[in-house]
């Protein structure tokens, strides 16, 4: 799967505590890489879970590549992969464990530029080694490895250069690239230097406060 690239929401909204993360927040996206900016609890991260789909949407409209995550939920995931800044994987599960079980999710192989991504990571050796054994920066690159299967049209990450050694930054920020050239990137950083390498566009949280249109 590759190609298209679009994500779109609009009058997204986000409570936690009886608090309001944001509301009405609305963004319109096509292919290239685009650098999620704002200060620390601004709701970077929700947004990001809420536009993956881990989590609910209280409020508003998300399309994946034209695909209603909220009427076609498994269809819009199929269209898009998401690197959290905390691991989620079960701790008994090894890297070779977490690619076979997205490659089978997504009904597809783990193909050549997977596992030319496994062996510039220097992950061969950690395949068989389990997630709750592994550092910060190896769960990273697993997670990042794990993405690329079936070449998703939408990417979303947050805080992807965060524990990663300096070449490992520097090869993720050419992934990006490439992948921008015919796919939608969405990241969260405050890491300058990376969005700057990854030619990445900026998109600031303040900015997507007030809902926009969302086409079909």
């Amino acid at each position: 799967m590759s190609g298209g690239g679009r994500l779109a929401c609009a009058g997204l909204l986000a409570t936690a505590g009886g608090r309001t993360i944001f509301e009405g927040l609305g963004l319109d996206l096509g292919p290239g890489v685009h650098a999620l900016r704002g200060e620390n609890g601004i709701g970077k991260s929700t947004l990001l879970r809420l536009l993956a789909g881990a989590r609910p949407i209280e409020a508003g409209r998300i399309l994946v590549d034209g695909i209603d995550l909220a009427r076609a939920p498994e269809e819009a995931r199929r269209r898009l992969a998401y690197v959290p800044d905390e691991s989620p994987v079960y701790p008994f599960m090894t890297g070779e464990d977490l690619l076979r079980f997205v490659a089978a999710a997504r009904r597809a192989a783990i193909g050549p530029e997977v596992a030319a991504m496994v062996g510039a990571f220097g992950l061969e050796r950690h395949l068989r080694t389990r997630f709750d054994a592994m550092s910060l920066g190896t769960r990273k690159k697993m997670l990042v490895c794990a993405a690329w299967i079936a070449t998703p049209p939408v990417l979303l990450l947050d805080e992807p250069s965060n524990g990663l050694d300096p070449e490992a930054r520097d090869h993720l920020a050419i992934l990006l690239r490439r992948a921008g050239c015919d796919r939608m990137v969405l990241f969260a950083s405050h890491d300058e230097d990376f969005i700057a390498a990854c030619g990445a566009a900026t998109v600031e949280m303040r900015a997507l406060q007030k809902s926009s249109d969302v086409r079909t």
